[in-house]
């Protein structure tokens, strides 16, 4: 009989156990109640963050809109109060004056150039020099890279007066070498992405490498180069850019019009008395386009590149 209850005990326990944990309480109108708030709160800040963003997106696309139109119009409507948004008629003639009266496609030449060169050299040396930096232990290594980092605080306007005599005293000026020749130096800014890079990626590559032969450059070559891929992107789309808006250097070393870039060739629709901002407008929108497209084709690396100071 002891048995029989015991038995029958162990066969309506795990029943009883499936009703307790199915049985859940119900929950309170308090709980509900919060809940239903927090919902609400959620919902209340998603708005608000989008019509914030809205807002500021509106007010950095604002001035796009601005000089898109204002790239379309004849100089009455450029002057016209109050502002005519959509032009009427739309003036394509503008950017044809750009290119054929003021010589826009060699200016476009020029930068093009320029920053291809600065892209592939500047990439290249500051990247072998970021090699030694990471890879390599030598007396005083902290303390060069220091100080290499420590000229990013040191204004380019006070190199200007010594480097214009020492490149004039080279016969250099009104040449595209006093810009290009800095860019076999490589640049700090890049260096520090480079060695940030470098020092996260194991050394048992370079060990490997030397056990099979290759020599330092190899390595850095074949090795550390194309495991480097996204900081190679980033790196020479920054140069690109940075060489690509220069107006600095270009305003210093370069006179004649065969030599103008695009920031100093804008400039010059002016012919002192007045200046044709439509034309001008329409030249603006066609330099912008490379920037544009240049980050659409690279914003994948940008935005996973923003990060790699941070390494280490």
């Amino acid at each position: 009989m002891l048995s029989n209850q015991q038995t029958s005990s162990q066969q309506s326990s795990p029943a009883g156990e499936a009703i307790s944990q199915n049985a859940r309480p119900a929950p309170r109108p308090q709980d509900m109640r919060l809940y239903q708030r927090g919902r609400l709160y959620q919902r209340l800040s998603m708005v608000i963050t989008y019509i914030i963003l809205i807002i500021a997106a509106f007010i950095v696309l604002l001035p796009f809109a601005w000089l898109l139109s204002a790239s379309l119009k004849n100089t009455a409507q450029y002057y016209a109060s109050p502002i005519q948004w959509i032009p009427n008629p739309f003036v394509w003639s503008n950017y044809v004056e750009a290119f054929v009266v003021y010589g826009f496609a060699q200016y476009i030449g020029n930068s093009l150039f320029l920053a291809v060169y600065a892209m592939i050299v500047n990439t290249i040396v500051s990247s072998l020099v970021a090699f030694g930096f990471a890879r390599f232990r030598f007396p005083g290594r902290t303390f060069w890279f220091v100080l290499m980092l420590s000229t990013l605080m040191l204004p380019a306007q006070s190199l200007t007066i010594p480097l214009y005599i020492t490149f004039k005293n080279f016969g250099w000026i009104d040449t595209f070498l006093p810009i290009m020749v800095p860019q076999l130096f490589g640049s700090a800014f890049n260096i520090f992405l480079f060695r940030q890079f470098f020092m996260d990626l194991p050394r048992e590559l370079d060990e490997a490498a030397r056990l099979d032969g290759c020599s330092n450059l190899r390595i850095w070559w074949n090795i550390i180069l194309p495991q480097s891929r996204p900081v190679i992107i980033v790196v020479a789309i920054f140069t690109f850019l940075s060489s690509w808006r220069d107006a600095w250097n270009p305003l210093i070393y370069l006179s004649s019009q065969s030599n103008r870039t695009i920031p100093l060739g804008l400039l010059y629709f002016s012919n002192g008395y007045t200046t044709v901002y439509p034309q001008m407008m329409a030249a603006t929108v066609v330099a912008l386009v490379v920037p544009v497209i240049l980050y659409a084709i690279g914003q994948r690396y940008i935005d996973s590149g923003v990060a790699i100071a941070e390494i280490k």
